[in-house]
């Protein structure tokens, strides 16, 4: 076996990192002469559900503030004990807390013995709270790791957030318990996967990659790190929230750039590439509190009329279950290679395979989705993009390309399409396989009848780019500093900081052939008491 930990922290990674469990606990085949499309062993681990019947565990570390696990804060596992032998014999006074109902989309799967079979609309139209309420796997007690609700923490806490993990990890010894218990029940552990969100856990998340990379040297890390709303070209100069989410998110792709062998920085739905393509759903955005991704798929595309509408809020983060389809589908389909039955990819050569230059751990993502039509040339071509990019076109230095449900004529269009685009093997290896399965988790999204499984084209690479975005971020820090913001007060940050932030952020920008986008001026100036 090939087993990889997953980690997620931060509420968003956590809504999206439910459809994607929930996506692969659809590949689970229940009869013995079913062979599964995925390798499970290398995801999840064996265990008993509620009702003491085998099941499967992700092999998952969930980082979260309690609050945010909604009825997984209060569920105790099969194998924990409820009564507890205490060494007290006083009488004791016991006060609870008011359980949190099950949610609707649980209470409509314990209605039928084939939920399947049911109207899917009806569960489109089930209230969502917490990502919990509509997962469809069991946790190890070993996976929720709550966090202590931190209600005066800010996003872009950069300094508080590594003394909350410095703090959680004394109090739980979780490097020395859980994530060792994880990794010691694996036969051959390849490394780690990450989904973490930049704002509210990046500083977090960079001191838990640091602790882990002290013991476990080796190991392959792959992140996908999902940014602030806020960009360097779009921040408003001298405001303390923003700055603080760009420093923040620049501190956090150095710390990844660092302790990963591959990084996607996923931008905020606001942020990512106007597409042309098309696309034939649409979300229902209705009742959505916070942050929220409002978009209209009809009539073949991904405009209100002929233009995208997406708008992303200020509120608190809180996704509506819906919003965060587009990011699962595609993490989930970009490297299924690696859980393929017999398949010989691994996190490793993955990752080598698209940083073969050494000098680019930063990759892109986009995909595009194709319900209940043929492919097109232009629908792979314009495909949105879901990470920093740039409008100039570049060759790119190497793409990994999964496509799901392809058929002759499809898979004919996509070879049109490489034929075109400058890449050839072995820089540019692709897949195709069946069809994306839409489970009843997902919402009613299509114009047309709702299919149980869509065509599928993702796409990773890495290419030159990303030194564009990425020098934006340094040309930020270099302003920043030279102001004295206040912003670096707050954030515990001094002068020098900013300067070994900015050179790092440079050399990056320099692995990428992105020498050329540095101009005169560029470079910080020292004040006199620092010469």
């Amino acid at each position: 076996m090939r087993e990889i930990l997953y980690i997620q922290a931060g509420p968003v990674s956590n809504y999206t990192g439910t459809h994607y469990w929930n996506t692969q606990e659809s590949y689970f085949t229940y009869d013995e002469s079913d062979l599964p499309l995925t390798d499970h062993s290398i995801s999840f681990k064996e265990g008993q559900d509620s009702h003491h019947n085998p099941t499967l565990y992700p092999r998952l570390l969930i980082f979260d503030h309690k609050s945010n696990f909604g009825p997984l804060t209060q569920n105790r596992n099969i194998g924990e004990d409820l009564h507890p032998v205490s060494s007290w014999q006083g009488a004791v006074q016991r006060q609870e807390q008011e359980r949190i109902s099950r949610s609707e989309y649980h209470a409509l799967l314990e209605t039928e013995d084939d939920s399947d079979a049911m109207d899917p609309d009806q569960y489109h139209d089930t209230k969502v709270r917490y990502w919990s309420d509509y997962s469809r796997v069991f946790f190890d007690s070993k996976s929720m790791q709550r966090i202590p609700d931190a209600p005066d923490m800010l996003e872009g806490d950069w300094a508080t957030n590594h003394g909350l993990f410095k703090r959680y990890d004394e109090n739980t010894e979780l490097m020395d318990g859980p994530l060792r218990l994880l990794i010691e029940e694996c036969d051959n552990f390849q490394g780690v996967q990450m989904m973490n969100d930049t704002a509210t856990f990046g500083g977090f998340s960079h001191a838990l990659l640091r602790s882990f990379r002290d013991e476990y040297r080796k190991a392959t890390v792959m992140a996908f790190s999902v940014l602030s709303d806020i960009m360097p070209l779009s921040a408003e100069i001298g405001y303390v929230p923003h700055t603080r989410k760009i420093i923040n998110d620049g501190l956090c792709l150095q710390g990844l750039s660092e302790l990963c062998d591959l990084a996607i920085p996923i931008l905020a739905p606001s942020h990512w590439r106007q597409p042309s393509g098309t696309f034939n759903f649409t979300i229902d955005v209705r009742g959505t509190p916070g942050f929220v991704l409002m978009a209209q798929w009809s009539s073949g595309r991904i405009y209100t009329g002929h233009r995208q509408f997406c708008l992303l809020s200020q509120s608190p983060l809180h996704f509506r279950f819906g919003n965060s389809i587009c990011l699962p589908i595609l993490r989930w389909n970009l490297i299924p290679p690696n859980r393929l039955r017999g398949g010989l990819d691994d996190l490793q050569s993955y990752t080598t395979h698209l940083n073969w230059r050494k000098s680019s751990p930063f990759a892109q993502l986009n995909g595009n989705l194709f319900p209940g039509s043929a492919v097109r040339k232009d629908e792979i071509q314009a495909a949105p993009q879901l990470s920093l990019h740039s409008q100039e076109e570049f060759v790119p230095y190497a793409r990994r390309d999964v496509s799901r449900g392809f058929e002759t004529e499809d898979l004919r269009v996509y070879k049109s399409f490489t034929e075109t685009n400058g890449l050839k093997h072995p820089f540019l290896i692709s897949h195709n396989m069946p069809a994306y399965p839409i489970p009843t988790s997902f919402p009613s999204i299509f114009s047309v009848p709702r299919p149980r499984s869509v065509k599928l084209f993702s796409s990773i690479m890495t290419s030159p780019s990303l030194a564009i975005p990425l020098s934006q971020y340094v040309t930020f820090v270099e302003d920043t500093a030279r102001r004295r913001d206040a912003a670096l007060t707050t954030m515990g940050l001094e002068y020098d900081d900013m300067r070994e932030l900015a050179s790092t952020l440079w050399e990056i920008v320099d692995g990428y052939n992105g020498a050329e986008v540095r101009g005169e001026g560029n470079e910080m100036e020292l004040g006199e008491d620092e010469e």
